[in-house]
Order: structure tokens, then sequence, then C-alpha cells
């Protein structure tokens, strides 16, 4: 009977020695407690994002749903504050405030207000989670050159790839890269077949439609646009293959990669046939107008993404700003010189509208390349809808009073009208 109730004492204490054995191996994997810890994983964080000199390149994507694709931004970190640029505004950056905490998981937090990170995320009346984008981010895995971020709100996966170049020069890249790709359709192969494609640059979406077994299929991405082109979101699935990169080459309009099987595949992208590059319109020319002909040159000014025309008068050049999406040269009112206290201005001038002019600086006439004359660049009313331009006049003006027609030493070739301007004709 003692034996009977010294082993069934045994058998009731067993639990609890096996569950002490038990608690103290779950010690022995975690030496320390949580809390030190989750500050060591925040200290590390912080150690490698101070740790770049020149900062990160961070793919941010906004909205759950990413409505607007990727955005790039840069972000460099000093011990308290963070200097951020962006895409929207390049050559623009602003430092504010940020802060590495536990909130059930290692956070980064951008946590006071910065224009250009907030974007996306800051709210209006008729919206009131903004843009649904994210200033706050779970810290999902840190390495020396790659940190990925998941943002708290949208849920979206996001990185920061070590910078090796300014932030301004990479800004300044990708922003060339995303404003030259100024069409909505482009055409191209995909190994040995057709494929034709479809742009949506707001919303930053290629939709690929390919040919299987006599079906059309579309393959579609959202992208987030690079130094050299283009990066999906998630990789679009071609015919049984994924495509992940696309480079871009802005001089020809042509999309270009290789699939997850090694086939090539290239597009390009579909412009007017009036369609002139920046570069085409550098060089002498006669302007034809209602009274004859001018000698004229077209300087290009690239930096401010424009031509200056000199020859219409010795004490000022007339600005002509070249539109991308268009490939047109667009010459609108704009103050040419100042005397004394009045202004000087080169108006937007519709004579076959009884002669209305405007200091408006959307009023205005294109250049815009002829088809069947080589060199030859025509004037076309840009379509200002209250004074659409067929002319141009020198106007004087005293603040935004109008003063009345320009005199010498302001006048085009002894007048102050340019009536009817028709073509320059490279010489």
């Amino acid at each position: 009977m003692k034996l009977y109730k010294t082993l069934l004492y045994v058998l009731m204490i067993l639990p609890a020695l096996l569950l002490q054995s038990c608690l103290k191996d779950q010690e022995d994997i975690f030496d320390t407690p949580s809390s030190i810890r989750m500050q060591e994983v925040l200290d590390n964080a912080k150690k490698v994002l101070t740790s770049s000199e020149e900062g990160w390149a961070f793919d941010y994507y906004p909205d759950r749903n990413l409505a607007y694709g990727g955005y790039a931004y840069t972000v460099k970190f000093d011990n308290q504050k963070v200097t951020v640029g962006s895409e929207l505004a390049p050559g623009t950056f602003e430092s504010s405030l940020y802060k590495l905490t536990n909130d059930n998981g290692p956070i980064l937090s951008f946590d006071s207000y910065n224009t250009l990170m907030h974007y996306f995320a800051t709210p209006s009346s008729a919206q009131y989670e903004g843009l649904d984008g994210d200033f706050e981010f779970i810290i999902m895995e840190v390495t020396d050159d790659l940190i990925t971020l998941r943002g708290k709100r949208t849920g979206n996966t996001m990185y920061m790839h070590r910078l090796t170049k300014s932030a301004a020069t990479y800004i300044e890249n990708v922003y060339d890269i995303c404003d030259n790709i100024i069409f909505s359709s482009a055409n191209g192969t995909l190994g040995s077949s057709e494929i034709s494609c479809a742009i949506d640059v707001d919303a930053r979406q290629m939709d690929i439609t390919y040919m299987n077994g006599g079906e059309a299929l579309v393959g579609s991405g959202n992208f987030i646009p690079t130094e050299t082109g283009i990066h999906f979101y998630t990789p679009v699935e071609l015919n049984g293959a994924t495509l992940t990169d696309l480079d871009y080459d802005i001089d020809t309009f042509t999309f270009s990669g290789k699939d997850s099987k090694g086939n090539a595949i290239a597009f390009v992208g579909v412009v007017g046939e009036d369609y002139a590059r920046y570069n085409e319109f550098e060089g002498k020319y006669n302007l034809t107008y209602d009274r004859g002909t001018i000698e004229v040159t077209l300087v290009p000014d690239k930096e401010n993404n424009r031509y200056l025309i000199q020859g219409l008068n010795e004490n000022y050049n007339v600005v002509a700003n070249y539109v991308k999406s268009k490939g047109y040269l667009n010459i609108t009112s704009q103050k040419v010189a100042d005397d004394g206290s009045l202004q000087i201005w080169l108006c937007g001038w519709s004579l076959d509208t009884g002669g209305n002019l405007t200091w408006d600086t959307n009023c205005g006439m294109y250049l815009v390349k002829d088809l069947e004359a080589e060199g030859t660049f025509n004037f076309v009313t840009n379509n200002y809808l209250d004074t659409p331009a067929d002319s141009f006049i020198v106007w004087v003006l005293n603040g935004s009073a109008s003063v009345g027609i320009a005199s010498a030493p302001w006048l085009i070739y002894n007048n102050a009208r340019l009536a009817y301007p028709r073509h320059i004709v490279k010489k």
C-alpha cells in the first residue's frame, strides 16, 4: 500500500518536473528577454540605415490596390533625421524626424510631417485616408544592401536599396525614364510571336497581349520606374514564363528584356507621325509670315527643356518650350524684356477672331513637323480656348495693366506685329 502511494505521488509531480524542464530548454533557446531582443533588432536596423553615405533608393508603393503603381524615393538617415527626395519633385529634398520603435514588431516611422514622404498619406476633405499611402513600415528583413519593409496601412511590400551615387543623380535618372514614356500603346515581339502593349503611365500599369494557341491572353502588372527602365511589383506571367524587368531606350521608345525562360521581348511605342525629337529643332531657319521672311536660329537650352529663338529682335530671345508628350515646340505669351517700370511682352494674338490678344502664358502656337517637307515645321494654334492664337504681337504692360502696342527698340523687323506665321524652314 505504501508502495502504491509513493508511485501515485511520483506520477502526480512528473508533469510539473517535465514542464520545468521544457521551460528551461526554452530559456536556453532565448538567452535574453524579448524586449532586449527587439531593441537589438532596432539598433541593428538603425546602424544599417545610417551606414549608407549616399542613402537609400526607396521603392514606394502607395494604395493597397496599387492604383498608382510605384514611385521612386530616396532616404538618407542620420541619428535623428531623414532627408527625403522623390521623383514627384526632382531636385527637392526635405528633412524631418523619424523613429524606430516596437509596435507588435519592429517599426520604421516617419513620424514628423514631410511634404514628400507624406504626399500619398495626407488626408483631405474628399479623401480621409489621402491617397492610401504609408508612413509607418514594418521592418521585415535587414541586410547590408537591401532592407525589406511592409506598409502598416497597405500591406504592400517595399524595398530600400543602398545607393552608390548621389540621391539627386538617382532621382534625375529615374525621372528621365518616366518622363520619356510618352505613349499609351506599343507593338513588338516575344520570341517569335507578335505582341501588343497598353501602358497607363498614371496608374503605372502595363498590359501585354500575346497569342497562345490562337487565343489572345493578357499579362498585366504594376510597375515602378528605375534608372534603366521599369520593374514590376510582381512578375508578369507571359505564355508560361514570367517577366520582372524591362529596359527602356528613350531615344527609340523601345522596351526590351528577357522572360524567365530566356525569350527576348521587345516593343516600340507608337507615337504620332509628326513627332519630333528634341534635337531635331536645332539649327538656322527662314521664318515665313504675312510680311515676308526672317532669318532665325533655334538654340537648345536642354537643361530647361526648351529652345531660344534668336533673330526676331537683337534685344531679346523668344522662348519655345519642348512638349515631350507631343514632340512639338510651344511658343506662348511671355515677357521678353523690361523697359524701366514697363514690361515688354510677346502676346498670343487672334486675328481671325477679331484681333483679341492675351498675356496669359498658356496662349500661343506650336511648331509641328511637316510630314511632306523635310526640315520644315509649321505654326499651328495650341487651341487656348479664350484666344486661339494665329499670330503674335509685341505689347507693353505696366504691372498687370495694359499700356498698348510696343515701339522701338522692341519691334520685330520694324513692326510690333508677327501676323500669320506659317512655318520655319531649315537652311
